[in-house]
């Protein structure tokens, strides 16, 4: 057989499946990871020691990390990510039951989820192995309990 020949036998060897006429299907391209608006819909909400918090849902956390819902409340149960530390009041059904309120998080906690997980490339990553990445859960911890600390720090003035 020449090279000619043997070029021409395998010329389809990328366009069909091995022993089929059934042509193979068109690689898809790799999508590229968009971070979302996750801050449009903020609710302005006054803490304890007067000052104004914008507080967003845990909606918000979800496009900001591009995780689905289930998965960040996955990983809340299972303790990758820290609870949130504000919530609604919970609310009462008209047959009797309580349902917690919803979460809440400031806009700073969830620029500091984003950063950690910007610092530690876990938005390239589609499945997160939490056993290798332990710093980030304690990185949360740390940065979000400095973030309530600061929000909740009352000023000079109003302590005396």
């Amino acid at each position: 057989m020449t090279e000619e020949n043997i070029d021409k036998f395998f010329s389809d060897i990328d366009i069909y499946y091995p022993g089929s006429k059934r042509k193979r299907k068109e690689p898809k391209p790799k999508k590229e990871v968009q971070i979302l608006d996750w801050d449009t819909k903020p609710r302005k909400t006054i803490l304890p020691n007067g000052s104004q918090v914008d507080m967003f849902l845990i909606g918000s956390l979800c496009k900001a990390l591009n995780r689905p819902l289930v998965t960040i409340r996955s990983w809340i149960k299972e303790g990758y990510i820290p609870q949130s530390p504000y919530r609604l009041p919970s609310t009462t059904t008209k047959s009797g039951e309580e349902y917690r309120g919803r979460r809440l998080y400031s806009r700073r906690m969830i620029e500091a989820a984003v950063e950690i997980f910007n610092q530690n490339r876990l938005f390239e990553e589609k499945r997160i192995n939490w056993s290798q990445h332990q710093q980030v859960t304690q990185s949360l911890v740390d940065s979000w309990n400095k973030i309530r600390e600061d929000e909740n720090k009352m000023t000079t003035d109003e302590k005396r």
